[in-house]
């Protein structure tokens, strides 16, 4: 039996290698969570962009792939919306964040530290400013084809994409769920 134990070893080794080098495969670079026409956002910007939103808005099921998805469309929206009129500052997304945070009363000022979450400001103040516009059917209809054009490579460890280009999040079948536990109420 023991002659038996190295090798199917060196058979796990060899399946989790495989699996790390497909998954690596996925993005350009280890550490990337997507690329949009050459752009990457990395895993780190994401991570903190989250943190920093939740932070901000207390919303705890904000997830890394709502995230993700947002920055790609603001990869893609802010060059749009800046060639319509719609440029926004980092001075801009700040005060945004501090009028939330007030609107939300936090007892202290927001840390806007990462660049990925002043993005995420910039596209949620662009969509809202473009929304309210007139015209704002052409600039979305624009955005779209953009997106549909776009070369979008997502890592799989945060979602796959439809058919459509939205983001799904990724589901491990092998991976049992399992049933809620119960609470002690009840």
């Amino acid at each position: 039996m023991a002659s038996t134990r190295p090798s199917h070893l060196i058979r796990t080794a060899a399946a989790l290698a495989a699996a790390g080098l497909a998954l690596a495969g996925c993005s350009a670079q280890p550490g990337t969570a997507a690329t949009v026409n050459g752009t990457t956002i990395s895993e780190n910007e994401v991570d903190e962009a989250t943190s920093e939103f939740i932070a901000l808005t207390g919303q705890e099921d904000v997830t890394p792939v709502a995230v993700l998805n947002t920055l790609v469309e603001g990869e893609l929206l802010d060059p749009i919306a800046t060639e319509a009129g719609y440029a926004v500052s980092d001075a801009e997304v700040q005060q945004f964040f501090l009028e939330q945070a007030s609107l939300g009363g936090a007892a202290q000022r927001p840390d806007v530290e990462s660049e990925a979450f002043l993005d995420l400001g910039r596209y949620l103040l662009q969509y809202n400013e473009i929304y309210a516009s007139p015209d704002a059917q052409a600039i979305f209809a624009e955005a779209e084809t953009a997106r549909q054009e776009a070369d979008i490579e997502v890592n799989p460890r945060y979602a796959q994409t439809d058919d459509a280009g939205a983001f799904v999040p990724t589901v491990r079948d092998w991976i049992h769920q399992g049933e809620p536990v119960p609470t002690p109420a009840g």
